[in-house]
């Protein structure tokens, strides 16, 4: 018999898997809607056009840019393709809208990417994005960036480190190269730096078309000026673009009025989309699975679809994140049970005749405000509590004759193994007075 794979690059998520990824969606959407950002949902397909529009200058490239382009699915006998990000499908939504500006939305769905996977990079992954749309002071990016670290601490990760750089400051040292031509090809190089390292990206710009000597001095330019004092990184920034370096600045100080202070300037950092018009941010949060968040302003990307305005956005990588817990975990020993159910409590009944009753309770928790399953194949209690066991439930309610009689039903701690009688209505009040114990 033939056995049938996920594509290459993608992923069936069950039991515990899907339950820690449901609840990091659930903890970062509610971090969004915490600082007033709407939901949006768009079609997983677009029109070619749409996910490939061009911004015109250079070889009328790609807004995304020429490696980002190469990685769409595209729909064969048709026009259309998987979105590759969730900023394109916002931009050619927002460009044709009258929204109140500034209008900020979140949007958490999986985007496809036809690349090489990789640990913590796949072909199908989910991103938890949030844009403001109408807001050109930099005061914008310091929001998102405050939101997303409030929603990584949210999910338990404390240290992180957030890196700036400003696109006008790396193509004014591009002008400085006198390698305007290059542009493009030399962005995308240098978004290789981590991956590949300085001799990786110099042979990739040697491909590019730039001689040795070129390549050397952009190389020595960048890593010479990794430093830590952010005054001294602005200073140098601004023989690149004082414009640029001015908006740093200008986020820097707003960061400080979060009481950020985990934020360094890194001249070498680029982020890969070829749409980016400014300000450039990474957040990084140790392990090996490179960064977590990233994202930018984008000015110019609403034009190519309709009414043009100010864009910055910021995206969290599910992925990476569930990866990077992973980790942790691994350090910890934490996160052995074999399941994690969305069920609080499972109702079992000790004799088939009991059915009747066993739903009654069930129904009767639910309203309480517990997720409660019963059993649909009238096994022995000791199968029921075996399952109980192995999906993760934490609780079991055990239902027979004689508790039937007296009101009084054992409720029994699946991780501990004690058990008490008690009425129906104080089960449902200790399981829920031990689930805010364990929050605390």
């Amino acid at each position: 018999m033939a056995t049938y794979q996920t594509p290459k690059g993608m992923k069936d998520y069950a039991g515990a898997a899907m339950e820690r990824r449901r609840q990091m969606v659930q903890v970062i959407e509610q971090v969004y809607r915490a600082w007033g950002y709407q939901p949006l949902w768009t079609p997983a397909m677009e029109t070619l056009q749409a996910l490939d529009a061009k911004k015109g200058g250079q070889a009328d490239e790609s807004a995304a840019g020429a490696e980002i382009a190469g990685q769409i699915f595209k729909i064969e006998d048709s026009d259309l393709g998987l979105r590759f990000d969730l900023t394109v499908p916002l931009a050619r939504f927002a460009s044709s809208q009258s929204l109140p500006k500034p209008y900020k939305r979140y949007a958490i769905a999986p985007v496809w990417r036809r690349e090489e996977p990789q640990k913590g990079r796949l072909r199908e992954f989910l991103q938890a994005d949030a844009d403001i749309i109408g807001c050109p002071s930099m005061r914008a990016e310091a929001e998102l960036l405050a939101m997303a670290a409030q929603a990584l601490q949210a999910l338990g990760i404390e240290e992180f480190e957030i890196l700036l750089n400003n696109r006008k400051i790396l193509q004014g040292l591009v002008l400085k190269l006198g390698l305007q031509a290059q542009e493009a090809a030399v962005m995308r190089a240098l978004d290789k730096l981590d991956k590949i390292g300085t001799e990786g990206v110099k042979r990739e710009l040697a491909g590019a078309g730039l001689q040795a000597a070129q390549a050397d001095a952009l190389m020595d330019l960048l890593c010479n000026e990794c430093n830590s004092d952010n005054a001294l990184m602005l200073k140098k920034a601004e023989e690149y673009s004082e414009d640029g370096a001015r908006e740093l600045t200008e986020i820097l100080e707003a960061l400080a009025s979060y009481g950020l202070e985990n934020v360094r300037v890194d001249l070498s950092l680029v982020r890969g989309l070829g749409y980016y018009t400014g300000p450039i941010f990474e957040i990084k949060a140790g392990g090996g699975v490179g960064s977590v968040s990233g994202g930018g302003r984008y000015d110019q990307l609403l034009g190519l679809y309709g009414q043009g305005d100010s864009a910055v956005g910021i995206s969290l990588g599910i992925e990476r994140l569930l990866a990077l817990q992973e980790e942790e975990d691994q350090k910890t020993n934490a996160g052995e049970r074999t399941g994690v159910s969305p069920t609080e409590v499972m109702v079992i009944g000790l004799d088939a005749s009991l059915q009747d009753k066993v739903l009654a309770i069930a129904a009767e928790l639910r309203a309480d405000g517990l997720n409660v399953e019963t059993d649909l194949n009238e096994r022995p209690m000791r199968k029921q509590l075996d399952y109980a066991n192995a999906t993760g439930i934490p609780f079991a309610l055990i239902v027979g004759k004689k508790e039937v009689e007296s009101g009084k039903y054992t409720l029994k701690d699946l991780s501990t193994g004690q058990q008490k009688e008690m009425t129906v209505e104080q089960a449902a009040e200790q399981i829920l007075e031990m689930e805010e114990e364990g929050m605390d």
